[in-house]
């Protein structure tokens, strides 16, 4: 909504011929940027409507909590569509834009409208002080036994007072009406569901579990096969909050090292890279013993680990079976000399255990992104020395590289003879067959020209 309101003299433009294409990309883009935290609330009050079956009385309190979330979520999306309804006023050029299809980030035409028809909508609109009441009624009590429930029946109560504010005198509307239905939960479903409408506007509704995958096991042990260690992956789950905020139809990559007995059969053996390291897998058991140690082990399920990635939980290594259980799923593989692959391992090696970098900034080493450790384990020691020159990207006003810029740096680079990356496998999902394909080298590249959206994925 800051952005909105930074270009409030852009978009209450009066005249399409004051503008340049830059202005008229800004105004698209606008749009787009707005709609998609709309689409993670949304997808967080769908999660926790049913709270309505969660017993009130033998579980009060996990009952006030998801309650909690699913009427937040509604708040916020009330007083963001109103706010930035109000801001248009009575403009006529940006809501056309908005109107338009945008193949880039993959809406249809239309979408803007049907927003503003979903807040014109009175009844539904009730939901939010009859949300109210019932919150403080019913929820509030319960949620004051600890210091971070008190926090959260906080945050509901303000987020509540400015939908109301900014709903006005049509708050009261129909409220006693509704109140059945908030109870039982079907005021939140029906209300504002962004998620399904925009999937309608494409011609196909998808609602999918959370666990829920289109890649199979069967297709994991395949590209397994295909994998060497050194080989950057890149990693999408559709329906994933975590996608938001996050540019471009990648939001995740890593680093496959192998089993210790890959890392012993590809390098230990290897001229080059006895001449740098000695015998290599020796050289990382003495360099980094508690990494070395742990990429020794297994996971939950028995698995091997084989890669290092940068998660919420830090840096930390990981089964093929758990990272690669996604929708989407590429490798590429560094056209590097094996000493400096190695070198690449144990560079990644030496973040084992670092915090994940909840502010994005690669220039920090004492927390990373997921990128951000694929970066610099591969990135040059010297301007003209081995390694990775991935572009960087301006992206919430810090320079970064997402995951989909190994994929963009491949696609144009693909076939010059001095090109970084080289194809090793993909799995393409496909939404509507809940499957998922084994792609080319043509198709991995232009995913990086894909729409982020989720609901736009083939």
């Amino acid at each position: 909504m800051r952005e909105a309101e930074a270009r409030k003299g852009l978009l209450t433009t009066p005249r399409i011929d004051n503008l340049r294409s830059a202005d008229r990309q800004a105004i698209r883009a606008t749009w787009a940027d707005f709609l998609e935290p709309l689409l993670a609330l949304d997808d967080i009050k769908q999660r926790y409507s049913g709270f309505w079956g969660i017993d009130y009385q033998g579980h009060p309190v996990l009952h006030a909590r998801t309650f909690g979330l699913t009427y937040a979520a509604l708040c916020l999306e009330v007083e963001a569509g109103l706010r930035l309804v109000a801001l248009l006023g009575d403009a006529k050029v940006a809501p056309g834009m908005f109107d338009e299809a945008n193949q880039e980030a993959g809406l249809p035409a239309g979408t803007f409208g049907a927003f503003r028809k979903q807040l014109t909508r009175a009844t539904d609109l009730s939901s939010v002080p009859v949300g109210d009441g019932w919150f403080h009624l019913w929820m509030d009590r319960h949620l004051q036994g600890s210091d971070a429930d008190k926090a959260f029946a906080q945050e509901v109560n303000g987020w509540a007072r400015r939908a109301k504010a900014a709903l006005g005198p049509s708050a009261a509307i129909a409220a006693a009406r509704n109140a059945k239905d908030v109870l039982s939960g079907e005021a939140f479903k029906r209300w504002f569901p962004l998620q399904k409408e925009v999937a309608e506007w494409m011609g196909d509704t998808r609602v999918v579990a959370e666990n829920r995958r289109l890649i199979s096991d069967a297709q994991i042990a395949d590209m397994r096969k295909a994998l060497r260690p050194g080989d950057i992956v890149v990693e999408r789950r559709n329906w994933y909050l975590s996608n938001v905020g996050l540019p471009g139809f990648w939001p995740h990559a890593v680093i496959f090292v192998g089993t210790p007995d890959d890392i012993r059969a590809l390098f230990d053996r290897d001229p080059d890279t006895r001449k740098r390291f000695g015998t290599f897998s020796e050289h990382l058991a003495r360099k980094h013993p508690k990494a070395w140690a742990a990429l020794g082990g297994k996971d939950a399920q028995g698995h091997p680990h084989t890669i290092i990635e940068a998660v919420s939980e830090g840096v930390l290594f990981s089964s093929v079976e758990h990272s690669l259980g996604a929708d989407y799923v590429g490798a590429l593989r560094p056209r590097l000399p094996l000493p400096d692959i190695a070198n690449a391992i144990d560079r990644a090696l030496g973040y084992f255990g670092r915090p994940y970098d909840f502010n994005f900034d690669f220039g920090t080493d004492d927390q990373l992104v997921c990128s951000e450790l694929v970066i610099k384990a591969y990135e040059p020691v010297t301007p003209t020395g081995p390694g990775l020159r991935i572009p960087f990207v301006t992206v919430a006003g810090r320079r970064t590289v997402p995951p989909t810029e190994f994929v963009r740096t491949f696609g144009q680079e693909r076939g010059r003879e001095e090109r970084q990356l080289d194809f090793v496998y993909f799995l393409d999902g496909r939404e509507r067959e809940k499957t998922a394909v084994v792609g080319n080298e043509g198709t991995l590249a232009q995913t990086a020209s894909r729409a982020k959206w989720d609901m736009a994925q083939p």
